[in-house]
Protein backbone atom coordinates (compact mmCIF):
# COMPACT_ATOMS: atom_id res chain seq x y z
CA UNK A 1 0.00 0.00 0.00
CA UNK A 2 1.46 2.93 -1.18
CA UNK A 3 0.63 6.52 1.28
CA UNK A 4 -0.48 9.60 -1.32
CA UNK A 5 2.07 12.57 -0.78
CA UNK A 6 1.02 15.80 -1.76
CA UNK A 7 3.55 18.33 -2.95
CA UNK A 8 4.50 21.30 -1.19
CA UNK A 9 4.98 23.33 -4.90
CA UNK A 10 0.88 22.43 -5.44
CA UNK A 11 -0.26 23.63 -2.26
CA UNK A 12 1.44 27.04 -2.35
CA UNK A 13 -0.39 28.68 -4.53
CA UNK A 14 -3.67 27.50 -2.70
CA UNK A 15 -1.94 28.40 0.65
CA UNK A 16 -0.76 31.82 -0.90
CA UNK A 17 -4.24 32.61 -2.47
CA UNK A 18 -5.97 31.98 0.98
CA UNK A 19 -3.75 34.24 2.40
CA UNK A 20 -4.12 36.98 0.20
CA UNK A 21 -8.00 36.93 0.27
CA UNK A 22 -7.29 37.16 4.31
CA UNK A 23 -5.43 40.09 3.75
CA UNK A 24 -7.68 41.88 2.14
CA UNK A 25 -10.57 44.20 4.60
CA UNK A 26 -13.58 43.10 4.81
CA UNK A 27 -17.13 44.80 3.71
CA UNK A 28 -16.90 48.28 4.05
CA UNK A 29 -13.33 48.71 4.42
CA UNK A 30 -12.48 46.71 1.54
CA UNK A 31 -15.01 48.87 -0.85
CA UNK A 32 -13.22 52.08 -0.04
CA UNK A 33 -9.70 50.86 -0.30
CA UNK A 34 -10.97 49.52 -4.24
CA UNK A 35 -12.45 52.57 -4.98
CA UNK A 36 -9.21 54.54 -3.37
CA UNK A 37 -7.67 52.33 -5.41
CA UNK A 38 -10.18 52.83 -8.34
CA UNK A 39 -9.56 57.30 -7.98
CA UNK A 40 -5.87 57.15 -8.08
CA UNK A 41 -5.83 54.89 -10.92
CA UNK A 42 -8.54 57.77 -12.56
CA UNK A 43 -6.08 61.04 -11.34
CA UNK A 44 -3.55 59.39 -13.18
CA UNK A 45 -4.86 59.02 -16.01
CA UNK A 46 -6.63 62.60 -15.97
CA UNK A 47 -3.69 64.31 -15.24
CA UNK A 48 -1.13 62.92 -17.84
CA UNK A 49 -3.67 63.28 -21.42
CA UNK A 50 -1.75 66.05 -22.52
CA UNK A 51 -5.49 67.52 -23.91
CA UNK A 52 -6.21 68.16 -19.94
CA UNK A 53 -3.91 70.53 -19.95
CA UNK A 54 -4.72 72.01 -23.22
CA UNK A 55 -7.89 72.21 -21.87
CA UNK A 56 -7.06 74.03 -18.51
CA UNK A 57 -4.80 75.99 -20.85
CA UNK A 58 -7.76 77.72 -23.47
CA UNK A 59 -9.74 78.22 -19.61
CA UNK A 60 -7.05 80.31 -17.99
CA UNK A 61 -6.65 82.24 -21.44
CA UNK A 62 -10.64 82.73 -21.84
CA UNK A 63 -10.67 83.70 -18.03
CA UNK A 64 -7.78 86.22 -18.24
CA UNK A 65 -9.30 87.66 -21.33
CA UNK A 66 -13.39 87.64 -21.02
CA UNK A 67 -13.49 89.02 -17.50
CA UNK A 68 -11.57 92.07 -17.67
CA UNK A 69 -13.21 92.73 -21.06
CA UNK A 70 -16.71 92.48 -20.15
CA UNK A 71 -15.98 94.87 -17.38
CA UNK A 72 -14.32 97.64 -19.59
CA UNK A 73 -17.19 97.24 -21.87
CA UNK A 74 -19.72 97.67 -18.97
CA UNK A 75 -17.71 100.65 -18.11
CA UNK A 76 -17.78 102.21 -21.33
CA UNK A 77 -21.79 101.31 -21.58
CA UNK A 78 -21.65 103.55 -18.75
CA UNK A 79 -19.71 106.79 -19.51
CA UNK A 80 -21.72 106.46 -22.71
CA UNK A 81 -25.10 106.57 -20.88
CA UNK A 82 -26.53 103.51 -22.28
CA UNK A 83 -26.29 101.46 -18.57
CA UNK A 84 -26.64 103.81 -14.95
CA UNK A 85 -23.41 104.30 -13.01
CA UNK A 86 -22.69 101.64 -10.83
CA UNK A 87 -20.01 99.61 -8.87
CA UNK A 88 -18.68 96.58 -10.98
CA UNK A 89 -17.29 94.05 -8.60
CA UNK A 90 -14.29 92.41 -10.01
CA UNK A 91 -15.46 88.95 -9.10
CA UNK A 92 -18.59 88.32 -10.77
CA UNK A 93 -16.59 89.59 -14.07
CA UNK A 94 -14.76 85.92 -13.11
CA UNK A 95 -18.23 84.44 -12.81
CA UNK A 96 -19.70 86.11 -15.95
CA UNK A 97 -16.24 84.40 -18.03
CA UNK A 98 -17.19 81.08 -16.38
CA UNK A 99 -20.81 81.09 -17.39
CA UNK A 100 -19.97 82.60 -20.78
CA UNK A 101 -16.78 81.27 -21.85
CA UNK A 102 -14.66 78.91 -19.49
CA UNK A 103 -17.20 76.24 -18.92
CA UNK A 104 -16.47 75.36 -22.87
CA UNK A 105 -13.01 74.70 -21.70
CA UNK A 106 -13.92 72.51 -19.40
CA UNK A 107 -16.34 70.02 -21.29
CA UNK A 108 -12.98 69.95 -23.20
CA UNK A 109 -11.59 68.04 -19.79
CA UNK A 110 -14.30 66.43 -18.98
CA UNK A 111 -15.30 64.46 -22.16
CA UNK A 112 -12.57 62.46 -23.01
CA UNK A 113 -11.78 61.32 -19.65
CA UNK A 114 -14.77 58.38 -20.62
CA UNK A 115 -15.22 58.90 -24.47
CA UNK A 116 -11.45 58.65 -25.35
CA UNK A 117 -11.62 55.08 -23.83
CA UNK A 118 -14.49 54.15 -25.55
CA UNK A 119 -12.83 55.19 -28.97
CA UNK A 120 -9.55 53.92 -28.08
CA UNK A 121 -10.48 50.22 -26.70
CA UNK A 122 -8.94 51.24 -23.58
CA UNK A 123 -12.35 50.83 -21.51
CA UNK A 124 -12.07 47.20 -21.17
CA UNK A 125 -8.54 47.13 -19.67
CA UNK A 126 -9.98 49.80 -17.23
CA UNK A 127 -13.08 47.57 -16.53
CA UNK A 128 -10.91 44.34 -15.71
CA UNK A 129 -8.73 46.40 -13.42
CA UNK A 130 -12.38 47.86 -11.85
CA UNK A 131 -14.93 45.46 -12.50
CA UNK A 132 -17.57 47.20 -10.43
CA UNK A 133 -18.11 49.39 -13.31
CA UNK A 134 -20.24 51.66 -11.06
CA UNK A 135 -16.76 52.12 -9.23
CA UNK A 136 -15.05 53.06 -12.24
CA UNK A 137 -17.33 55.82 -12.78
CA UNK A 138 -17.78 57.31 -9.08
CA UNK A 139 -13.83 57.53 -9.56
CA UNK A 140 -13.90 58.99 -12.78
CA UNK A 141 -16.44 61.74 -11.31
CA UNK A 142 -14.62 62.36 -8.24
CA UNK A 143 -11.23 62.56 -9.79
CA UNK A 144 -13.05 64.75 -12.62
CA UNK A 145 -14.87 67.11 -10.12
CA UNK A 146 -12.24 67.71 -7.68
CA UNK A 147 -9.94 68.26 -10.35
CA UNK A 148 -12.19 70.65 -11.77
CA UNK A 149 -13.25 72.71 -8.66
CA UNK A 150 -9.53 73.20 -7.53
CA UNK A 151 -9.02 74.79 -11.40
CA UNK A 152 -12.10 76.93 -10.81
CA UNK A 153 -10.93 78.37 -7.79
CA UNK A 154 -8.04 79.58 -9.36
CA UNK A 155 -9.48 80.39 -12.34
CA UNK A 156 -12.12 82.88 -10.50
CA UNK A 157 -8.85 84.30 -8.71
CA UNK A 158 -6.76 85.12 -12.12
CA UNK A 159 -9.98 86.47 -13.52
CA UNK A 160 -11.23 88.85 -10.69
CA UNK A 161 -7.06 89.68 -10.78
CA UNK A 162 -7.11 90.60 -14.15
CA UNK A 163 -10.33 92.70 -14.20
CA UNK A 164 -8.71 94.44 -11.00
CA UNK A 165 -5.13 95.27 -12.88
CA UNK A 166 -7.04 96.02 -16.31
CA UNK A 167 -10.53 97.41 -15.83
CA UNK A 168 -9.79 99.14 -12.51
CA UNK A 169 -7.43 101.46 -13.60
CA UNK A 170 -9.18 105.19 -12.95
CA UNK A 171 -8.87 106.00 -16.88
CA UNK A 172 -11.83 103.17 -17.13
CA UNK A 173 -14.05 105.43 -14.59
CA UNK A 174 -13.27 103.57 -11.65
CA UNK A 175 -16.06 101.64 -11.42
CA UNK A 176 -14.56 97.82 -10.51
CA UNK A 177 -14.63 97.73 -7.33
CA UNK A 178 -13.26 94.22 -4.98
CA UNK A 179 -14.07 92.91 -2.16
CA UNK A 180 -12.20 90.01 -0.32
CA UNK A 181 -15.32 88.54 1.22
CA UNK A 182 -17.73 88.63 -2.20
CA UNK A 183 -14.15 87.47 -4.33
CA UNK A 184 -13.93 84.10 -2.14
CA UNK A 185 -18.22 83.56 -2.36
CA UNK A 186 -18.42 83.99 -6.26
CA UNK A 187 -14.78 82.00 -6.39
CA UNK A 188 -16.58 79.07 -4.84
CA UNK A 189 -19.67 79.70 -6.84
CA UNK A 190 -17.74 79.23 -10.16
CA UNK A 191 -15.83 76.19 -8.95
CA UNK A 192 -19.11 74.72 -7.58
CA UNK A 193 -20.57 75.49 -11.04
CA UNK A 194 -17.78 73.85 -13.21
CA UNK A 195 -17.70 71.14 -11.18
CA UNK A 196 -21.16 70.33 -11.39
CA UNK A 197 -20.86 70.82 -15.45
CA UNK A 198 -17.78 68.22 -15.63
CA UNK A 199 -20.22 65.55 -13.98
CA UNK A 200 -23.06 66.68 -16.17
CA UNK A 201 -20.82 66.30 -19.43
CA UNK A 202 -19.42 62.77 -17.64
CA UNK A 203 -22.37 61.42 -17.60
CA UNK A 204 -23.54 62.34 -20.80
CA UNK A 205 -20.86 61.13 -22.24
CA UNK A 206 -20.48 57.87 -20.60
CA UNK A 207 -24.60 57.03 -21.32
CA UNK A 208 -24.21 58.44 -25.36
CA UNK A 209 -20.20 56.51 -25.55
CA UNK A 210 -19.29 58.80 -28.82
CA UNK A 211 -17.82 62.30 -28.14
CA UNK A 212 -19.42 64.07 -31.00
CA UNK A 213 -23.28 62.76 -29.56
CA UNK A 214 -22.15 63.69 -26.17
CA UNK A 215 -20.59 67.36 -27.55
CA UNK A 216 -24.01 67.81 -29.01
CA UNK A 217 -26.34 66.89 -26.25
CA UNK A 218 -24.14 69.00 -23.51
CA UNK A 219 -24.63 71.89 -25.90
CA UNK A 220 -28.15 71.47 -26.62
CA UNK A 221 -28.53 71.13 -22.79
CA UNK A 222 -26.89 74.22 -21.83
CA UNK A 223 -27.53 76.27 -24.47
CA UNK A 224 -29.83 75.44 -27.41
CA UNK A 225 -32.76 74.26 -25.95
CA UNK A 226 -32.91 76.78 -23.15
CA UNK A 227 -32.55 79.42 -25.71
CA UNK A 228 -34.96 77.72 -27.79
CA UNK A 229 -37.58 77.36 -24.76
CA UNK A 230 -37.10 81.43 -23.69
CA UNK A 231 -37.47 82.68 -27.76
CA UNK A 232 -41.08 80.80 -27.68
CA UNK A 233 -41.82 84.07 -25.12
CA UNK A 234 -44.26 81.91 -23.43
CA UNK A 235 -44.68 81.71 -19.52
CA UNK A 236 -44.25 78.24 -19.73
CA UNK A 237 -41.28 78.30 -21.76
CA UNK A 238 -39.55 80.99 -19.45
CA UNK A 239 -40.57 78.59 -16.39
CA UNK A 240 -38.86 75.62 -18.19
CA UNK A 241 -35.54 77.24 -19.74
CA UNK A 242 -35.04 78.98 -15.75
CA UNK A 243 -34.98 75.03 -14.98
CA UNK A 244 -32.20 74.15 -17.25
CA UNK A 245 -28.43 73.73 -16.00
CA UNK A 246 -27.55 76.91 -17.90
CA UNK A 247 -30.20 79.26 -16.65
CA UNK A 248 -29.95 77.28 -13.02
CA UNK A 249 -26.68 77.90 -12.94
CA UNK A 250 -26.86 81.18 -13.29
CA UNK A 251 -29.41 81.91 -10.75
CA UNK A 252 -26.57 80.03 -8.99
CA UNK A 253 -24.21 82.47 -9.74
CA UNK A 254 -26.65 85.08 -7.79
CA UNK A 255 -24.96 87.97 -9.97
CA UNK A 256 -26.66 90.71 -12.47
CA UNK A 257 -24.09 90.97 -14.14
CA UNK A 258 -24.46 87.88 -15.71
CA UNK A 259 -27.17 88.38 -17.39
CA UNK A 260 -29.52 90.19 -16.02
CA UNK A 261 -32.83 89.45 -14.33
CA UNK A 262 -35.22 87.24 -15.36
CA UNK A 263 -39.11 87.00 -14.21
CA UNK A 264 -38.96 82.90 -13.58
CA UNK A 265 -35.07 83.06 -12.18
CA UNK A 266 -34.55 80.73 -9.58
CA UNK A 267 -33.23 81.57 -6.03
CA UNK A 268 -29.58 81.20 -5.86
CA UNK A 269 -30.29 78.23 -3.47
CA UNK A 270 -32.54 76.79 -5.70
CA UNK A 271 -30.27 77.05 -8.74
CA UNK A 272 -27.82 75.14 -7.33
CA UNK A 273 -29.92 72.56 -6.35
CA UNK A 274 -31.58 72.43 -9.51
CA UNK A 275 -28.00 72.28 -11.00
CA UNK A 276 -27.18 69.73 -9.00
CA UNK A 277 -29.79 67.60 -9.82
CA UNK A 278 -28.66 67.64 -13.25
CA UNK A 279 -25.55 67.10 -12.73
CA UNK A 280 -26.57 63.56 -10.94
CA UNK A 281 -29.50 62.49 -13.19
CA UNK A 282 -26.74 62.27 -16.01
CA UNK A 283 -24.79 60.38 -14.02
CA UNK A 284 -27.34 57.97 -12.90
CA UNK A 285 -27.96 58.24 -16.83
CA UNK A 286 -24.19 57.09 -17.68
CA UNK A 287 -23.52 54.58 -15.19
CA UNK A 288 -26.94 53.04 -15.79
CA UNK A 289 -25.94 51.99 -19.27
CA UNK A 290 -22.10 51.18 -18.39
CA UNK A 291 -23.50 48.74 -15.78
CA UNK A 292 -26.73 47.32 -18.44
CA UNK A 293 -24.40 47.53 -21.91
CA UNK A 294 -21.28 45.47 -22.96
CA UNK A 295 -18.22 47.72 -23.40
Amino acid sequence: MTASTTSPSSTAPATSSAASRGSRPPGPARAASDLAAALSSEWVKLRSVRSTWWALAAALVLMGTVAPFAALSLASNMANGDLPSADIPASEMALYATVWAVQFAIIAVALPSVTAEYSSGSIRPSLQAVPARSRLLVAKAVALAATVFVAGLLLAGVGTLATVLVAGHPYFGGHVVFDAGAAAADALRAAAYLAAVSVLTLGVGAALRSAAAALTCVFMLLMGLPVMLMLLGSELGLYLACRMPFFAGISFADSPFVLGELDQALSPAAGGAVLACWAVAAFAAGATVLVRRDA
